[in-house]
């Protein structure tokens, strides 16, 4: 069986206003699995997947994607091959027009012009 593409395993996190959103998830994602984190709001969803992208750090537990721990110093490196879609597009589209909005990350991430 192959390695995970994401692992997390025990991961717990409280925001730092005391708030708890994970308690002890476990989970693996091989490649070419289909998941979907389905749950009531407030039940974490979100968290998690900020966790998984390594944009926070768990209070406990440990993640890995594609065999890198989310809090390796060279993580942000592999962030690059992460992407969110947001429920809200309000919350993800930020610039005047869509095209705007699609160069945005290939010109952040510093491509030349060709490649964008």
């Amino acid at each position: 069986m192959s390695e995970p593409i994401v692992s997390v395993e025990d991961v717990k996190f409280s925001y730092p206003a005391g708030v708890s959103a994970l308690k002890g998830v476990s989970l693996e994602i091989r490649q070419g699995e289909k998941v979907a984190i389905l749950g009531p709001n407030g039940s974490g969803k979100s968290t998690l997947i900020l966790l998984i992208a390594g944009l926070l750090n768990p209070t406990k537990g440990e993640i890995k994607v594609f065999g890198k721990s989310t809090s390796s110093k060279d993580f942000p490196k592999l962030r690059s091959r992460i992407g969110i879609v947001f429920q809200d597009p309000d919350d993800q589209l930020f610039t005047p027009s869509v095209k705007e909005d699609i160069e945005y990350g290939p010109k952040n991430l510093g491509l030349p012009r060709s490649d964008q």
